[in-house]
């Protein structure tokens, strides 16, 4: 009689010089019992290349696969090549996504199993995700403490994230932030709770999912791929659900974290990799354009609000030229714009991702 952890199946990505970080995960997951890790190498340097080569013999291939790309195809590419593998493959039947930073900490695969097996919904298999929790990602906890699964999303007709009606309460936020008053206080009770969209890292399903939503949209190649694929659950009447006990360490924290800017704006202009500002204003003006607005009247006077700001900030602190990228990147994300030479265009100065 076969387990459940037999038939289930790690996915990750990686790039750069990470195989450092990788073989965390890949060791941590398979402790945790999955029955084989796909790793896909979206074009990483030789370094770490042959390091993962080396790995990959000495496992050997009951334990891993790894898909080794000549270009870089960014994390939607990625994880589509890497979705396809694990489905293809007949003894797979639950994939659990991981970045290559993502390191499953202790029972985390065994909280997803049982609370998997305690959901009653027949079509579990084709409609729902669980979420492992990432200390890091504090928006998806707060979506559950207040039950508000869009949360982490905006409001609708916001642009960027920013609506007016949220101004006052930022301001409030920010003041009470500086003064050391707590602004966000947790519901011990809570161990679970639904969310509308998900990172790739923690998302864990049945293959089936895949028949329902299909595999992530390559052309949006970087940033918010995983929002637009993972909010197809929810479109189809699905159910995401982040569980707080299956938890996942980040051991390299994520570039929009790495400096805690009191307004978002100043995250864009202050960062001096221009790619990873472009694809994610890119993308999130392309899935506002698709899932969130329903008065375009009022999200043009958001639009308008937020750009001002920005010229503001961009103004006074001699950041005109990344306001320049910020609004090209808004008028190719509403132009669902996204043909190949952009993302040549703004990867030849950087060569990961």
């Amino acid at each position: 009689m076969t387990t459940f952890n037999e038939h289930v199946y790690a996915v990750t990505v990686t790039y750069g010089n990470r195989f450092h970080l990788l073989k965390q995960v890949i060791d941590a997951a398979l402790a945790e019992g999955v029955a084989k890790v796909i790793v896909v190498d979206n074009n990483s340097a030789p370094e770490s290349r042959d390091k993962l080569k080396a790995y990959e013999k000495e496992l050997g291939n009951n334990k891993i696969k790894v898909l080794y790309l000549d270009d870089n195809y960014g994390s939607a590419g990625g994880f589509k090549r890497g979705l396809e593998a694990a489905y293809n493959d007949s003894e797979c039947e639950y994939i659990w996504l991981l970045d290559d930073d993502n390191v499953p900490q202790k029972d985390s695969l065994k909280v997803l199993e049982n609370f998997w097996k305690g959901i009653k919904r027949k079509d579990k298999n084709e409609k729902v995700s669980l979420l492992s929790y990432r200390k890091d990602r504090v928006a998806y906890k707060k979506a559950i403490m207040s039950n508000k699964s869009d949360f982490v999303l905006g409001r609708k007709n916001s642009f960027l994230g920013f609506h007016i009606i949220d101004l006052p309460k930022k301001v409030v936020k920010i003041i009470k932030r500086k003064i050391g008053v707590k602004t966000f206080l947790e519901n011990q009770s809570i161990s679970s709770g639904k969310v509308s969209v998900a990172p790739y890292g923690g998302m864990f399903f049945h293959r089936n999912l895949i028949n329902t939503i299909g595999y992530p949209n390559e052309e949006l190649y970087l940033y918010a791929d995983d929002h637009e694929w993972s909010f197809r659950i929810t479109q189809q009447g699905g159910n995401i659900i982040l569980c707080l006990d299956s938890e996942i360490e980040d051991v390299d924290l994520s570039w929009h974290l790495q400096k805690k800017e009191s307004v978002s704006l100043q995250n864009y202009l202050n960062n001096n990799q221009r790619f990873r500002i472009y694809f994610t204003i890119r993308n999130r003006v392309f899935f506002e354009q698709k899932n969130l607005i329903t008065s375009k009247k009022i999200y043009l006077i958001n639009k308008r609000i937020y750009l001002f700001m920005i010229f503001f900030f961009a103004l006074f602190s001699n950041k005109l030229s990344q306001l320049s990228l910020i609004k090209k990147a808004v008028k190719e994300g509403e132009k669902g714009d996204f043909s190949k030479n952009k993302v040549e265009e703004m990867l030849n100065e950087y060569t990961g991702y």
